[in-house]
């Protein structure tokens, strides 16, 4: 009899912590993580992370979500503390408004990766009509400054140019196809499509900048304040996210998830993976954010004044917040996650 009632105290124990672990289950916090386009390396981070169950190790149950061509709705939700962070390229602007709740605390991506794109009877800046009607996402986005750059270059001055709004990657390719627009700056993944597709590179980025924070990673400066556990947890979960995928040893496994989970054909993924992850470098190894970056997106924003020349910028601290970027690192570094 001892014996049964022993057996029964330790299925009913064993019952009660199953239970446990599906409330655990259940309690998990819904995070929607806005990104530009799923398939392409600006979201791989995110999407990683959410492959990996990190983002559930802490407490959330995260999907990305596409917002191509509507960033600018997203940085917006971030000030109002209707997301916790934002990976964007729109996200500096509203920084440094006085009052702003958003801080850059960290990048995704530190390189500009565009490549301007023009239709199949395109062969050369000559073959483009006047005016050259360039495809973008928003006025402050770094495809804007990688546009206009190139055709000045090439000696297609301003006056000879209509900007037209088309939303993302994606939907610029699509336009160039479809002869909508004349030329759009297309990201890496994208760009390799329009080859595919019998377009025309017709110029890079890296042409004439090296570091530019493209991806910057934007957080509510509330949120962070008074949810500094939480918001210290999701910033190194990212952090995680950055360093893994800058691991050789992890390199089938993030080709795993850029072909099976965010959708690339298998010699896209590798070619994504090959170049701008082992090659050049365009995650940062700790999702590190720098002054010249940072200062390489303003310079672009005044140079196609999409900022008004008379803008005050903030010290670099007030915008990057190095001591919050510290205490994520230490999160990771001390391996945060292993404690939940």
């Amino acid at each position: 009899m001892k014996q049964k009632r022993i057996a029964r105290g330790v299925a009913a124990a064993l019952l009660g912590a199953s239970l446990l672990c599906a409330g655990h289950a259940l309690a998990l916090e819904k995070l929607r993580i806005p990104v530009a386009l799923p398939s392409a390396t600006t979201a791989l981070v995110e999407q990683f992370a959410i492959y990996k169950g990190w983002f559930k190790e802490i407490g959330y149950d995260a999907v990305v979500y596409s917002v191509s061509g509507g960033e600018n709705a997203a940085v917006l939700a971030l000030e109002r503390g209707q997301l916790p962070f934002f990976g964007s390229d729109d996200v500096v602007p509203l920084a440094i408004r006085p009052g702003s709740n958003i801080r850059v605390v960290g990048t995704l991506m530190n390189t500009l990766p565009y490549w301007l794109v023009g239709g199949k009877h395109v062969k050369s800046f000559k073959d483009l009509p006047r005016p050259v009607k360039v495809g973008i996402s928003s006025p402050t986005s770094g495809n804007v400054y990688v546009s206009l750059k190139l055709l000045e270059t090439a000696g297609i001055t301003r006056k000879d140019v209509r900007l037209v709004k088309v939303g993302g990657s994606s939907a610029r390719l699509a336009g160039v196809k479809a002869g909508k627009i004349d030329v759009g700056s297309l990201t890496f993944g994208m760009m390799l499509r329009a080859k595919e597709a019998d377009l025309t590179i017709l110029g890079a980025a890296n042409q004439f900048v090296k570091e530019f924070a493209f991806t910057q990673l934007g957080m509510n400066k509330d949120y962070i304040k008074d949810n500094p556990d939480e918001a210290t947890a999701i910033f190194g979960t990212l952090i995680r996210g950055c360093a893994y995928v800058n691991d050789p040893k992890n390199k089938e496994e993030v080709l795993h998830v850029l072909e099976k989970v965010m959708r690339n054909k298998p010699h896209l993924a590798k070619q994504m993976y090959d170049i701008e992850i082992a090659q050049s470098k365009h995650v940062p190894d700790r999702c590190q954010a720098t002054e010249a970056g940072i200062q390489a997106f303003l310079d672009s924003a005044f140079w196609t004044k999409s900022l008004p020349a008379d803008t005050k910028v903030p010290p670099m601290n007030d915008i990057l917040l190095p001591k919050f970027y510290e205490k994520a690192l230490a999160w990771y570094n001390n391996k945060g996650w292993m404690k939940n």
